[in-house]
């Protein structure tokens, strides 16, 4: 989801006077304000990141995009792709992308770089000041660490908050304040707010990726496909045109290639009430009878979260008797980690030693040379240091009822309103983020207040929240998109089955091009539709359903299945493992792949090599490509005729569209 803005589509180009260099380029904030994160590479090993930045351009006669001398930027300076984010502090939708982006600089040290533009919304009160205290704090060295705490605390964003972390981290507060108002970071902020419209940006978080338009918070698999073919423009550009440097990323920008139009963002929920969670299996802390439940969403491997269960403790140590905590498992998928340390912490609740282990995990989040302390064997360590039967430990690590314990949590924190962590419901009311202890306090003593009228009839303890919720339920209102400007008929898509598997007549008149990936479960809820349309007399001989790989890269599997699957279509063998495959989703692993393969008559060695070798990954990635030119983002879709249908949707509906087609084919 990506915010949107209608502010007017001009440019803004400021004197060299009203801008500056902000130290985002240099010194310290060249390095990651979090401890634990690794810190991808500046420029050449023997150049200094001050010198290097002062090659980066300041000429006022660019666009802002190519200026990044006046701009915050992080990663290897001499990086063939640049980054520019353009994002907005209180934009949930920004903070979400920033582990990404992250992450993308430390897979990719030496081909990325990211500069940060601020784009604050008029829809967000905030956005704008706090904007201005990165700028402010920028001034002095320390961008990157405030853009740290801006979007660790974004429901805490005011002038209290901006002065109290300068103190954190360091800066003079008087100096700071005095640049917050100065002219020249309010001209800066009005430059940041127009730099994207020249290029049709207009929401946040987009990206300009060496000028190719990328939207939304959008998986890293997708960032990197972007980047992999920037990577390989930019060699083909600087061998053409003989350009190295910033006179090759200007070329770059002013080369590539312009974006699709951008259907209008529907309008956000409204979200209002007291959420209501089943604590029933919840590990907890605090007296029973406290008038406060907190319930905490969080992901072991998340560092806002071990920020937050600090302050959270602090506060329950402050407030004797007050706060019963209760523990929720939401691990985020883009942690890699994360899973197997909730699935470690939920094993030892089954001993007795959920919260030794909840310790461990959070005071390890990374060992001392930077790697991760949340792998198997670490985590094995810790069971053993808190005296766990590691039998019984093991068997319960990786278990279905373990797994199921997570997975339901991680479903419940969605349903009441959860898509990030940490997130916290205090008497069910939802406080977001790893905010300051002070941001708590008024958070617990406006409950305490509340919770007066309940105490006051007899309750106590968890029942007061479940009668805070039951009298205040949670409530989404939608507010209703803006009518809809009649869109001029779509013209056909047009697609090559080329050598892919198909069932049904070869001279069909109703041809669906069916992309799908094994590891989705709406795929594999599809297939008794599309069974049962192939099997209807009344279609007989004239439905062709031709398959198309589409893997999705949360699925960690699925790009694999794929590749065995036109393995098998070239041993005569697709529909078979097809499957087989849809009715094990859930044992996609390599092993149980080739024991499928096995299964169906097909050779597991052959198959074996030819998924190391990678074989058929460029057939099953020219099927994504195919799809992407098509409009497709999901699994599964569908091709009928060349009119896109999306979703695993009823039978129905699949009858409406191939009678359609059917009719205009004359049959």
């Amino acid at each position: 989801m990506v915010h949107m803005t209608n502010t007017k589509r001009a440019f803004i180009v400021l004197a060299a006077a009203a801008l500056f260099a902000i130290t985002g380029c240099k010194g310290k904030t060249q390095q990651n304000p979090d401890p634990n994160a690794q810190q991808a590479p500046v420029a050449a090993a023997a150049q200094d990141a001050n010198a290097a930045a002062n090659t980066l351009p300041k000429d006022d006669s660019l666009p802002l995009v190519l200026r990044l001398g006046v701009l915050p930027v992080k990663g290897n300076l001499s990086a063939p792709v640049t980054i520019v984010e353009f994002s907005d502090y209180e934009c949930p939708f920004c903070s979400r992308a920033e582990p990404t982006i992250k992450q993308l600089l430390t897979d990719m040290p030496n081909d990325v770089r990211v500069a940060f533009i601020n784009m604050p919304l008029p829809m967000h009160k905030n956005a704008e000041s706090a904007a201005k205290a990165a700028l402010a704090a920028g001034k002095q060295g320390k961008y990157w660490e405030m853009h740290e705490k801006l979007f660790a605390n974004q429901r805490a964003l005011n002038d209290g908050f901006y002065e109290s972390a300068a103190k954190e981290i360091g800066i003079n507060v008087d100096q700071f304040k005095a640049d917050m108002n100065s002219k020249e970071i309010a001209d800066m902020i009005n430059a940041s707010k127009a730099a994207g419209q020249p290029y049709g940006i207009g929401g946040t978080p987009s990206f300009l990726i060496n000028g190719v338009v990328f939207v939304g918070a959008q998986p890293i698999e997708k960032f990197k496909e972007v980047i992999n073919q920037e990577l390989a423009r930019a060699k083909a550009v600087a061998a053409e045109k003989k350009l190295s440097g910033e006179a090759l990323y200007q070329e770059l920008v002013k080369t590539a290639p312009k974006p699709a139009p951008r259907p209008e963002r529907q309008p956000e929920p409204i979200v209002t009430g007291r959420a209501a969670v089943d604590l029933s299996t919840a590990p907890a802390l605090g007296p029973e009878d406290a008038p406060v439940t907190l319930v905490e969403f969080t992901d072991f491997e998340c560092p806002f979260c071990s920020r937050g269960n600090t302050t959270i403790h602090q506060l329950i140590d402050a407030n004797p008797g007050k706060i019963r905590l209760y523990f929720r498992h939401y691990p985020l998928p883009f942690h890699r980690n994360a899973k197997l340390a909730h699935q470690a912490a939920e094993a030892a609740k089954n001993q007795g030693k959920f919260w030794e282990m909840y310790d461990l995990l959070f005071a390890n989040q990374k060992k001392a040379d930077g790697t991760t302390g949340l792998d198997e064997a670490s985590i094995m360590g810790y069971a053993t240091q808190i005296g766990l039967d590691m039998d019984k430990f093991k068997a319960d690590l990786t278990s279905d009822a373990t797994i199921k314990i997570v997975d339901a949590d991680i479903a419940a924190g969605s349903a009441a309103g959860v898509n990030g962590t940490p997130h916290f419901l205090l008497n069910g009311t939802e406080l977001s983020g790893a905010q300051p202890l002070p941001a708590f306090q008024a958070a617990l003593d406006k409950e305490l207040e509340a919770a007066k009228p309940y105490i006051e009839k007899g309750l106590t303890g968890r029942a007061i929240y479940e009668q805070m919720a039951k009298d205040d339920p949670r409530k989404v209102v939608r507010p209703q998109a803006p009518e809809a400007k009649p869109a001029a008929p779509a013209a056909p898509i047009v697609l090559d089955a080329g050598n892919a598997p198909f069932k049904g007549a070869a001279d069909a008149p109703v041809t669906i091009f069916q992309f799908s990936e094994f590891q989705c479960p709406f795929c594999s809820r599809v297939e008794p539709t599309l069974d049962a349309l192939m099997n209807d007399p009344a279609y007989a001989g004239k439905i062709k359903i031709i398959f198309k790989q589409f893997p999705l890269g949360f699925h960690a599997n699925a790009q694999k299945a794929a590749e065995a699957a036109l393995f098998a279509n070239d041993n005569g063998k697709f529909w078979e493992l097809h499957k087989i495959m849809f009715e094990n989703q859930k044992a996609l692993d390599i092993d149980s792949i080739l024991g499928y393969a096995k299964q169906v008559g097909l050779d597991a060695d052959a198959l074996k090599a030819a998924l190391d070798s990678n074989k058929y990954a460029d057939a099953v990635n020219a099927d994504v490509k195919a799809g992407q030119g098509a409009g497709i983002s999901g699994t599964p879709s569908f091709v009928i005729n060349g009119k896109l249908v999306v979703g695993a949707l009823p039978v129905e509906n699949f009858k409406k569209e191939i009678d359609e087609a059917l009719a205009k084919a004359g049959k």
